[in-house]
């Protein structure tokens, strides 16, 4: 029968591949994965300490390789709020203008995908970007006198003095972050076909310009939080979805009930919506429950599961809501408090530990 195991020269050649090859990150990863398995499957069988060596090469190729990909290069690198060189077409002469500005972006826009974002930069890396499709800015001192907030890349609002020196991208998040973090590597890369647009209801333009079947929940109600900036109920929202809450349990949290599609639908037009009924809006009770889950150690990631919000509405109803919250804020006493927190699998489990932190 003849040895499967590859010979030192096959490995060796297999290097020289792997050096010359560059692939997809995904697919990187993938062969990397099976060289280190392949290697403790060489170590494990005690095979020829050459033929050891020479997978060991292997890996230590492949893990630069995906090191020095350049998707991983500029995803990994932090992206400060720099000049970048915008593209600038003129909508009626199509002159180009070159202009220098720091990437902004209004509070509330849809949330940032990083696979998104690195899907772009490898695009962006192999010379494969499309410059058909623009990418809509707008000056961010014309959105800061509308009373919009104005974040820059690292998500802090930008100060009044400097808001001259942002755009604000509308359409073109993701293509223009990816810029931005090639950039950051010492590349330079100049976003091409840029508009200025000036346009008053920027939530209104967001829902126009994209396809809002595409977006999940999430991205409708960050989206109609600017649709309507009066809205308190779907700020508060937007802002907490922003630490990793879903907007099920928000709506749980300060309303009692869930938005539903339709409503959520009627805010992205900005027309007027009703809450399901027993819906009852309470963004201080809602605050208030959120900081006593968090100043006895329950993390987001487990307060936005619903099982907390549904065993404290249930302990309440059948106390009452004081002693609800007097029962929440003693949870940090528990003994073993974390590994409790982690049991809670539905309200009722909850509800038992309300009862017993109220002892």
């Amino acid at each position: 029968m003849k040895n499967s195991i590859k010979t030192q020269e096959e490995l060796n050649n297999q290097v020289e591949e792997v050096k010359v090859n560059v692939m997809d990150l995904n697919e990187l990863k993938k062969k990397m994965a099976k060289a280190r398995k392949d290697l403790t499957s060489l170590e494990n069988k005690n095979m020829n300490p050459a033929v050891i060596e020479a997978q060991k090469k292997i890996v230590e190729e492949l893990e630069v390789e995906v090191a020095n990909h350049p998707e991983m290069k500029a995803s990994e690198i932090k992206v400060k709020p720099d000049f970048i060189t915008f593209e600038v077409v003129d909508g009626d002469t199509y002159q180009k203008t070159e202009v220098s500005k720091k990437l902004a972006f209004v509070e509330n826009n849809r949330p940032i995908d990083s696979k998104k974002v690195g899907t772009f930069i490898s695009i962006i890396s192999d010379g494969k970007y499309e410059k058909a499709y623009p990418v809509i800015v707008i000056p961010a001192a014309s959105l800061v006198e509308q009373g919009y907030t104005v974040k820059d890349i690292e998500g802090k609002p930008i100060p009044q003095e400097e808001v001259e020196d942002y755009f604000v991208v509308l359409d073109g998040q993701h293509r223009s972050i990816a810029f931005a973090r090639i950039n950051a590597t010492g590349e330079t890369r100049v976003i091409p076909n840029v508009r200025i647009k000036e346009k008053e209801n920027v939530g209104e333009y967001l829902v126009d310009i994209n396809r809002v079947g595409n977006w999940n929940t999430k991205d409708k109600i960050t989206v109609a939080a600017l649709v309507n900036k009066e809205d308190e109920l779907l700020n508060v929202m937007a802002k907490r979805m922003e630490e990793g809450f879903n907007p099920s349990t928000l709506g749980l949290i300060y309303a009692k009930k869930k938005l539903s599609d339709k409503a959520t639908s009627l805010a992205l037009k900005g027309e007027e919506y009703t809450l399901p009924q027993g819906a009852e809006i309470n963004i201080k009770r809602g605050n208030k429950f959120i900081t006593l889950c968090q100043m006895a150690g329950i993390e987001v990631k487990d307060i936005t599961k619903r099982y907390f919000i549904e065993g404290f509405e249930g302990y309440s109803s059948a106390t009452s809501e004081e002693k609800a919250f007097d029962a929440l804020g003693k949870l940090g006493s528990l003994e073993d408090k974390a590994k409790k927190f982690k049991a809670v699998k539905s309200g009722n489990d909850f509800i038992a530990l309300l009862k017993k932190a109220s002892k």
